[in-house]
């Protein structure tokens, strides 16, 4: 089967939206499909386009039997809205001149956010005769509502509607978290049409490594406890809890708060550094994929926030399936279906949402008791290992693309 992926955000851009379509794609590219991906010129998250890609319009490669061909977009730091909108905009328009010349598309596999890459995924599917699948990573405009990135009405309006009409035409509707179902279905969407690709972890690349020491010279950090959060600095975090439980952990100066990443949120973190004097928290520029299992291994309890709103019930933060495959303990300060899979796995503690106190207290609580981190730590090791697998994924999205396209005679199934 040719299969055509159209996704903002691909390696080596990093962040859980690149890393699941990089999966996906190669897996599938394993079980005897010819896949192509058609994504940005590389600048994700700081909005600097990566010098091998620097003033060029298109870029053509392969990479681990994928053809990958790079669109133009006007790259910026996502600081604004109309910055924002002038990227995703960009990309919409980039990505459909960007697959016009590709021939023999059977289905075209569109992954959102941002919600315009589902119409150019559309658009490329009715131009090519193929079959349209829409990939639902997170409820968008749900969560930009909520965050208050969209406030105007006639926006929100406009969005609805897009989001609206692109799940009334694709033929199925894939989604990363299970609960994404019951708030898609409805208003004509038949529930049948909506299929569950959870994020998986690869737990041969993040598997426990008993050295710390070694990755930990690198930083100057030596016997301390490490609490570490990684991934995007977003809004949707709420990670001004962290500074503050940090703040009122500011005496113990053997736990140390490190951030991997970067984000919109990250200068605001970085003030709140410097008004409270927080010397012991440390924060890391964005590091690649290979990199961050040593991360993830150099620490001794792992953070998984959320604000406290409603939409995020659904939510099934990626960077949580990786601590548990490094056999990291969790503190989990969220609510729904992240809180359920924790506590079904045994790998953390769960507390409320945006509570610095609370998190503070399950901080000491996991420094006073090693015996405790190990037995977490197993537990999620374990769990990870038998119902997440990268295996299970790829043939399960295989079969959603087949039903689709029953004609095709694919040797692998």
């Amino acid at each position: 089967m040719r299969i055509l992926f159209i996704t903002q955000y691909f390696p080596p851009e990093v962040g859980a939206a690149a890393s699941r379509v990089q999966d996906i794609t190669e897996e599938l590219s394993g079980l005897g499909h010819d896949v192509t991906v058609v994504t940005e010129i590389p600048n994700y998250p700081t909005g600097i386009i990566h010098e091998r890609y620097r003033f060029k319009l298109f870029h053509k490669e392969r990479v681990n039997g994928i053809k990958i061909i790079r669109t133009f977009v006007l790259a910026s730091g996502r600081r604004s809205f109309l910055q924002r909108m002038l990227l995703y905009i960009s990309f919409m328009v980039s990505a459909i001149f960007g697959s016009l010349f590709l021939n023999g598309i059977d289905v075209v596999v569109a992954t959102s956010p941002p919600l315009f890459v589902g119409f150019s995924g559309f658009v490329i599917a009715r131009l090519k005769g193929a079959r349209f699948v829409f990939d639902v990573r997170d409820l968008w405009p749900e969560s930009a509502i909520a965050l208050g990135e969209l406030s105007s009405k006639r926006l929100r309006k406009l969005s609805v509607s897009l989001e609206q009409f692109l799940y009334r035409k694709a033929k199925k509707i894939t989604v990363a978290v299970p609960g994404f179902r019951e708030k898609i279905a409805g208003n004509s969407i038949k529930p049948d049409k909506i299929r569950s690709i959870t994020n998986v972890v690869d737990v041969e690349k993040f598997t426990p490594h008993p050295d710390k020491q070694v990755f930990r010279r690198e930083f100057g950090w030596k016997d301390q406890f490490i609490v570490l959060f990684s991934g995007n600095h977003g809004l949707a975090q709420g990670l001004s809890t962290i500074m503050e439980a940090a703040n009122l952990l500011k005496d113990r100066e053997e736990i140390l708060f490190v951030f991997v990443g970067e984000g919109v949120e990250k200068p605001h973190l970085e003030h709140i550094k410097k008004d409270l004097l927080l010397n012991q928290v440390f924060f890391v520029n964005e590091q690649p994929r290979e990199r961050m299992s040593s991360f993830i291994n150099m620490s001794d309890v792992c953070l998984v926030p959320l604000k406290d709103l409603s939409l995020f019930d659904n939510a099934l933060p990626s960077k949580m399936l990786e601590y548990m495959s490094c056999a990291r303990p969790i503190i989990g300060s969220l609510r729904g279906e992240a809180k359920a899979l924790i506590e079904r796995a045994g790998a953390g503690v769960v507390i409320d949402p945006e509570d610095p106190q609370k998190l503070a207290e399950a901080i000491i609580r996991l420094h006073d008791q090693p015996g405790l981190r190990q037995k977490l730590g197993r537990c999620g090791r374990e769990f990870v290992s038998k119902h997440y697998s990268r295996e299970r994924r790829a043939k399960t999205f295989e079969r959603i693309l087949l039903d689709i396209y029953p004609h095709q005679d694919i040797s692998s199934t």
